[in-house]
């Protein structure tokens, strides 16, 4: 990857009953949630990165909708880029699984009345939670977000 170029990370919103899909992601002494999701591939579509990191970080089948949000964040320093697409995609099946050997150490749908209170990564949870009460209907969004070390 080109240190000079910013990365694209696109993420899945995957919903069951009243819970969201969620990878807690463990570095050193920090704990913090994101959706499932990973770097864009050359060649390869949003829809198609979604469905696959959502399997390879969950174990789980999606198919991909339509795009909710896009955000960035730019390190001040000057070192990272990250610009996150975030597609709706439905479960469609498949076992529940945690990675192993990886920095996910936990896999879990979260009841939509607690997003908001978790350390999530892009902090989001504000937007989910109001595209969830709008039925993930409307517009894409520009999300704002700063880097957060």
């Amino acid at each position: 990857m080109n240190p000079r170029m910013p990365r694209i990370r696109v993420a899945a919103v995957v919903m069951r009953d009243e819970r969201m899909l969620f990878v807690r992601h463990r570095k050193g002494n920090r704990a913090y949630w994101m959706l499932p999701g990973g770097g864009l591939e050359f060649g390869e579509t949003f829809a198609r990165a979604a469905a696959r990191e959502v399997l390879e970080e969950t174990g789980l089948t999606v198919e991909v909708g339509h795009m909710l949000f896009i955000s960035e964040a730019i390190d001040p320093r000057g070192h990272r880029h990250m610009v996150n697409v975030y597609m709706l995609a439905q479960d469609r099946g498949g076992d529940l699984v945690t990675p192993v050997g990886d920095i996910i150490d936990q896999v879990a749908f979260i009841p939509i009345s607690e997003v908001s209170q978790i350390t999530l990564f892009p902090a989001i949870g504000d937007a989910l939670v109001a595209a969830h009460r709008s039925g993930f209907q409307g517009p894409v969004r520009h999300l704002p977000t700063r880097w957060i070390d």
